[in-house]
């Protein structure tokens, strides 16, 4: 199994090396993050991804306002 470099920020893999590797730090493509980036394996990340997804659902349904939760079983 291969290993995966996370941004810590945004947890993407679209991360790259910069300097060519010479400074030890990483960029994301994605939020622009420079700095260490986290290494797991693919396993690791499908589960992060899987707990990102759920926290999102969570955040969305607290968003939303009693009244309109009520009518929606009407």
């Amino acid at each position: 199994m291969t290993d995966i470099l996370v941004c810590p920020v945004c947890k993407s893999s679209n991360v790259v090396m910069d300097s060519g590797g010479y400074t030890g730090k990483y960029i994301c493509k994605d939020c622009g993050y420079v700095g260490i980036a986290i290494e797991m394996s693919e396993g690791e990340f499908k589960e992060l991804q899987k707990s990102e997804e759920l926290s999102k659902k969570v955040i969305e349904g607290k968003k939303k306002k009693p009244d309109e939760e009520e009518h929606k079983s009407d």
